[in-house]
C-alpha cells in the first residue's frame, strides 16, 4: 500500500456542521460567514444551545473586558464547563494534522492556527474541512465532582 492509499483509509470524515447557528440566521452562502468558529465549536462539542453559548460568552467577555473570541475568554468558559487544556500531541518533531489526530471517541475541542475546530467520535465537525490544519493545542471535557 503506498502513502496514497494510507492517508484515503485514514482519512477522517468531514461533517459540514454550523453548530446551531442555522435555528437563527441564515448560514447557506458564503458571505454568511462571521467568524463564530469559538462558539460554534463549543455549541458542538458539548451539545449545548448556539445561542446560550454565544450569550455565555458575551456576558462573560463584557466582564472581562475582551471579546467573547478572546483565547482568556473562552479557555476560561470552557474551563468553567469542566474541560481541560491539552498540549499539542506530535509525530516526532511534527504536530499532528486534524485528520490524524488520535482521539477518536467523544468531543475534542481543537485550536489550529487561529481556528478552533471539533472533532466529534472521529469525525470533523465545521463549516469547512479543516482536516489539513495542523492541530495545537486541544481541549478535552473531564466531568466535574
Amino acid at each position: 500500500m503506498n502513502c496514497e492509499q494510507n492517508r484515503k483509509i485514514n482519512q477522517m470524515k468531514f461533517i459540514k456542521d454550523n453548530g446551531g447557528r442555522e435555528n437563527y440566521t441564515r448560514c447557506r452562502f458564503k458571505k454568511d460567514n462571521t467568524n463564530d468558529c469559538v462558539i460554534r465549536s463549543i455549541a458542538i462539542a458539548t451539545g449545548m444551545n448556539y445561542r446560550k453559548v454565544r450569550d455565555d460568552l458575551f456576558e462573560l467577555a463584557k466582564g472581562m473586558w475582551v471579546m467573547p473570541n478572546d483565547k482568556e475568554c473562552y479557555e476560561t468558559y470552557l474551563t468553567q464547563l469542566g474541560w481541560v487544556k491539552h498540549s499539542p500531541i506530535k509525530k516526532g518533531k511534527r504536530k499532528v494534522r486534524v485528520r490524524d489526530f488520535p482521539i477518536k471517541h467523544g468531543a475534542v475541542i481543537i485550536h489550529t492556527c487561529n481556528h478552533l475546530t471539533t472533532i466529534v467520535h472521529g469525525e470533523i465537525h465545521d463549516t469547512w474541512n479543516t482536516g489539513s490544519y495542523a492541530a495545537n493545542s486541544y481541549y478535552t471535557h473531564v466531568p466535574l465532582s
